[in-house]
């Protein structure tokens, strides 16, 4: 006989005693025991799910653009140095004293918006520390629109030629030092990229390069370049 069928007959019982009988007490007594004997159904819960691990999407390089005008910085004699701020006299270095080994950045021009920017390639902030990056051009005989801007705030304490322009200073372009200059991009000449740096004793030390500029320089959108 099936537990249930079981049940019913027992209360059954239980109840025609008690009626039989006239006792509740013995009739709840009854009932309880019958309700004792009556255990719940071990339901198995399902199973927790394992969670999934969705995988981290790696985002694309950006793709910078490639100059048509570029010069490597630091290549030649003349192209590095070291001076006393503010007198300018020479002073002896080390190449660890210049903001980056000779030749391995290069300063790449191009045009936005009616002025030149250049790019320094192959530099590296966390390497080198606070900059001050500069520019200008020469033409008709003298350097033309002479600026420097500090990458960290106080790199180019007591420049002569710092320049206080807000449109005019480097930016972080993907990781890459950016520059927009002061230079109209409808000037010719001989473009110079420079990276400057204050030493302990706040003498300057610098690397510089040259390039010769062109009417067909290659125009770049900056804020969509670097956004």
């Amino acid at each position: 006989m099936k537990r249930s069928k079981l049940i019913l007959v027992l209360l059954t019982g239980a109840f025609i005693l008690g009626a039989c009988s006239g006792s509740s007490e013995t009739d709840t007594k009854i009932v309880e025991e019958v309700m004792a004997t009556e255990k719940p159904a071990n339901t198995p819960l399902p199973p927790t799910p394992e969670p999934t691990a969705t995988a981290t999407e790696e985002p694309e390089p950006v793709m910078l653009p490639v100059s048509m005008v570029s010069a490597p910085l630091g290549e030649g004699d003349f192209n590095q140095y070291k001076v006393e701020l503010p007198g300018m006299m020479p002073l002896d270095f080390e190449e660890s004293d210049l903001p980056a080994p000779p030749g391995s950045v290069t300063a790449n021009w191009f045009t936005s918006g009616g002025f030149y920017i250049v790019a320094y390639y192959g530099l590296d902030l966390e390497v080198s520390g606070p900059l001050c990056p500069g520019n200008s051009i020469l033409s008709g005989g003298g350097w033309l629109h002479v600026t420097n801007a500090p990458t960290e705030e106080g790199a180019c304490e007591g420049f002569p030629t710092l320049t206080d322009d807000p449109d005019v200073g480097p930016m972080d372009c993907h990781g890459t030092l950016f520059y927009r200059t002061a230079i109209p991009s409808d000037l010719q000449g001989t473009l110079y990229g420079t990276l400057e740096m204050l030493d302990e004793d706040g003498n300057l030390a610098g690397i510089t390069s040259q390039a010769e500029s062109t009417t067909e320089m290659l125009e770049i959108d900056l804020a969509a370049t670097c956004q």
